[in-house]
């Protein structure tokens, strides 16, 4: 889990390569609902701060009244698209039911772009099935098979 080397828990060899680490008690995982049975006593331990779905499903407070009790006024997000729920819609490596939908997940993203200076944002997980399943029809089709990436100047059409 990245966010282990992020608070300084990991390969000493990959620790070593940061500038620094970010400490557990000013790290929340938000929406977190397909849990290994490993992440538990790791988040405990370390102090990591976690909101699950149901926390934040009708208001974002319980999120917001942490953040104040770090007394942080800038936070980085890293949004890891497997949290929205998979029966809304699939965007990450596998289903994963009964999440956030991406309503729930859009009004907790602009509480905290109100309350605090968002001052970055990774996305994580995405997969674009239908780009993965295309290449895959595609693969060894006259033109395209050893054709590289199309370019305008590689296409009859000019796009």
């Amino acid at each position: 889990m990245a966010v282990a080397v992020l608070t300084g828990h990991g390969d000493p060899d990959v620790l070593e390569l940061l500038p620094a680490v970010v400490s557990p008690a000013r790290v929340a995982l938000v929406g977190v609902h397909a849990w290994t049975d490993d992440d538990f006593p790791n988040v405990a331990e370390w102090g990591v701060q976690p909101f699950g779905p149901d926390d934040l499903r009708e208001t974002t407070r319980p999120l917001l009244k942490w953040v104040a009790a770090t007394g942080c006024s800038r936070v980085a997000i890293h949004f890891d698209v497997d949290t929205i729920d998979s029966n809304e819609i699939l965007l990450g490596l596998g289903p994963e039911p009964n999440g956030l939908t991406s309503a729930e997940v859009r009004r907790i993203i602009a509480d905290i772009d109100g309350a605090v200076d968002v001052v970055g944002l990774t996305i994580a997980e995405f997969i674009p099935r239908q780009v993965m399943h295309l290449q895959q029809l595609l693969s060894g089709f006259p033109v395209i098979a050893g054709a590289g990436s199309l370019t305008p100047d590689a296409t009859a059409a000019g796009w």
